[in-house]
């Protein structure tokens, strides 16, 4: 019989990482690709807030359903303006969490962390009550139910990046930083920049351009 071992090539991969970061990983493809999924789905949101606005003479419509009743009935700005810059303030902290992770420095991975989900705590309750700025109801007409739908879609993402910083705290803290973790926390990193840059987008189409329309 013929020896077949004699002539099988082995690979020696015993050199190789066992974690890579970025684009030679496929978790962060993953991620890539379900935040093009995210973002058609926006893209899908806005078209039904543009498809409202060219069918609705005044826009925003007169809230005239309840009391008060209000002709000018275009979002107020104070909350939705703190909730922003919370947003935005919120990437100083997560870019350092980004960096310490990709240097396995959990000191720095602990602290950005726990600033990061502060941040995003507080910008979720500001947005509990950002919902009161649209001026509608989301049953009252289509144009509130677009706006509360656009709100409550950004707001469930980081409801669930927050959930997922509270697991990644409770793994920082009860156990090693590994390679593995240390690759979710530059992913987790990554989709909030997306959720802080989908916001940048969102804000003035949601909260500037009616004060230009009515």
């Amino acid at each position: 019989m013929t020896d077949v071992t004699q002539n099988t090539r082995v690979l020696d991969l015993s050199e190789l990482p066992a974690t890579v970061f970025d684009t030679r990983s496929i978790l962060w493809w993953g991620n890539l690709l379900l935040l093009f999924i995210e973002t058609a789905m926006f893209g899908i949101l806005l078209a039904i807030y543009f498809t409202v606005m060219s069918n609705t003479d005044p826009f925003p419509p007169p809230r005239i359903e309840r009391m008060p009743v209000l002709y000018d009935s275009s979002p107020t700005l104070t909350l939705p303006i703190v909730c922003l810059g919370l947003l935005l303030i919120s990437l100083v902290p997560c870019i350092l969490l980004d960096i310490s992770a990709r240097r396995r420095n959990p000191s720095g991975v602990k602290l950005n962390l726990i600033l990061t989900l502060v941040i995003t705590i507080a910008a979720i309750i500001v947005r509990y009550y950002e919902f009161d700025s649209l001026n509608f109801k989301w049953d009252d007409n289509a144009y509130g139910s677009i706006t509360w739908m656009l709100l409550g879609m950004h707001m469930l993402h980081m409801i669930a990046l927050g959930s997922e910083d509270l697991f990644l705290l409770y793994w920082t803290f009860g156990k090693e930083l590994d390679d593995k973790h240390a690759l979710d926390l530059t992913v987790t990193a990554v989709y909030w920049y997306w959720i802080v840059g989908i916001w940048i987008v969102l804000f003035p189409i949601i909260y500037i351009l009616p004060r230009f329309m009515h």
